[in-house]
C-alpha cells in the first residue's frame, strides 16, 4: 500500500478550529473563563459578543509615515504661454494652491508712486550728500553698453531663471503673474514717470516653419530705467578699470532701476547732459520736463523723489557730477525743500 503523505487536510484544520471555538463557547457560557484568566493572564471576557468584531476593529487605523506634505512647486503646472524672448525657455501659467491661475503673487495695492521708485532718502537728506559728491568732467568716451555692462543678469530671488528685469516688474507693479520659471505674464504699474496706468503683457510666441511668430502681447510697454542711466554711471567713474567689478552690479541693482513707460524712457536715454556746450546751450533732445541739463519725469509729485534719488545712487556708487549737473540738482532739491516735498 501507497503511504499516506504527511501534513494535514483542510478539512482537518476546520475542524479543530471549530472544536477550538465550540469550547471557548462553552467555557464562556459556564463562566469558567474570568477564574481561567486571572490564573493564565488571559483578558476578561464576560460575553460573547466580547468575541465578536465592533465597529471600531473596522475603522482602518491612521498610519502615518512621517512623510512630508506634498507642496506646490513651479515645475508642476501646466504649460500655456510660448516663449517671448529667443533666450527664454516656454513661459507657464502659475497656479496658487487654491488652483487659482488668475495670479501667482500676492497682489500689492496700487498707489501713485511704487514703493520701490521712490527715493530712499529725502530731499533735505539728498541735499547734503549732495556737497560730498565729487565735481567732475564727464569721460564720454569707450562707452560700451553690452561689452562693459552685460544683459540681465539672473535673479536668485527668482527661481535663478527669472532676470533682474522680472525682479524689478514684479516689485514695481500690481497684479503680477508669473510663469513656472518666474518670468513675468502680465500686470499693471502705475507708471512714476508719466502718472499712467499701464496695462502689461509679456509677447508671446508661436513657431512657425521653425521660426518664431509674435502672437500677442507688448512687453516694451514697460521698461527698466536705470535712474542714473549707465552711460551716465560710465562717464562719473565707472569707465575707470579700477571699478571693472561694480559696472554688472550697478547695471542690476534694484536701487537704482524702476519700472517706466517705455515711451518715456525713450525720450529719457541718458537723462543728463554729459557735454558742457549741449548743457549751457539746453538739451539737444527737447525734453519737455528738465532743468537745463538733467531731464525730469512728466510726473510733477515724482519729480522731487527722482532727483533725490539721483543723489542717493551717485552717492552709493561714488560718481561724480559735472559742475552743472551738481548746481541744477542743488537748485531743484533746494526748493524742493522749501516746498516741503
Amino acid at each position: 500500500m501507497a503511504k499516506k503523505k504527511g501534513g494535514m487536510s483542510a478539512g482537518s484544520l476546520i475542524g479543530g478550529i471549530l472544536v477550538v471555538l465550540t469550547a471557548m463557547v462553552l467555557i464562556v457560557n459556564l463562566g469558567l473563563w474570568t477564574p481561567m484568566s486571572k490564573i493564565f493572564g488571559l483578558p476578561e471576557i464576560n460575553s460573547l459578543s466580547q468575541l465578536m468584531p465592533g465597529e471600531d476593529s473596522k475603522v482602518k487605523p491612521d498610519v502615518k509615515l512621517g512623510l512630508k506634505e506634498p507642496s506646490l512647486k513651479s515645475s508642476d503646472f501646466n504649460s500655456q504661454t510660448n516663449t517671448p524672448e529667443a533666450t527664454e525657455t516656454p513661459s507657464e501659467t502659475t497656479q496658487t494652491q487654491n488652483g487659482d491661475n488668475s495670479s501667482s503673487q500676492t497682489q500689492k495695492t496700487a498707489t501713485s508712486v511704487p514703493e520701490g521708485a521712490l527715493s530712499l532718502i529725502t530731499t533735505k537728506q539728498a541735499l547734503d550728500k549732495l556737497a560730498d559728491i565729487e565735481t567732475a568732467t564727464p569721460h564720454t568716451k569707450g562707452y560700451n553698453r553690452k561689452t562693459d555692462f552685460g544683459t540681465w543678469q539672473n535673479s536668485n530671488q527668482l527661481c535663478g531663471y527669472g532676470t533682474t528685469r522680472d525682479y524689478i516688474l514684479k516689485r514695481d507693479m500690481t497684479d503680477v503673474t508669473m510663469d513656472k520659471n518666474c518670468k513675468v505674464l502680465t500686470g499693471t504699474l502705475q507708471d512714476p514717470y508719466t502718472g499712467k496706468t499701464i496695462k502689461f503683457q509679456r509677447d508671446t510666441y508661436e513657431t512657425v516653419n521653425g521660426k518664431q511668430k509674435k502672437t500677442g502681447g507688448d512687453s516694451m510697454a514697460v521698461q527698466i530705467d536705470h535712474v542714473v542711466a549707465v552711460n551716465d554711471a560710465w562717464a562719473s567713474g565707472l569707465w575707470k578699470d579700477s571699478r571693472k567689478g561694480d559696472r554688472i552690479t550697478y547695471a542690476n541693482d534694484p536701487e537704482v532701476l524702476v519700472a517706466s513707460e517705455g515711451e518715456a524712457n525713450n525720450i529719457k536715454q541718458q537723462g543728463v547732459n554729459l557735454v558742457k556746450d549741449e548743457a549751457l546751450n539746453g538739451s539737444s533732445t527737447k525734453w519737455k520736463d528738465a532743468t537745463p541739463s538733467i531731464w525730469l519725469p512728466s510726473n510733477k509729485t515724482y519729480q522731487c523723489s527722482y532727483m533725490a534719488k539721483r543723489v542717493y545712487i551717485k552717492d552709493k556708487y561714488k560718481l561724480s557730477m559735472s559742475s552743472w549737473e551738481k548746481a541744477e540738482t542743488k537748485s531743484f532739491l533746494t526748493q524742493c525743500v522749501a516746498d516741503g516735498n
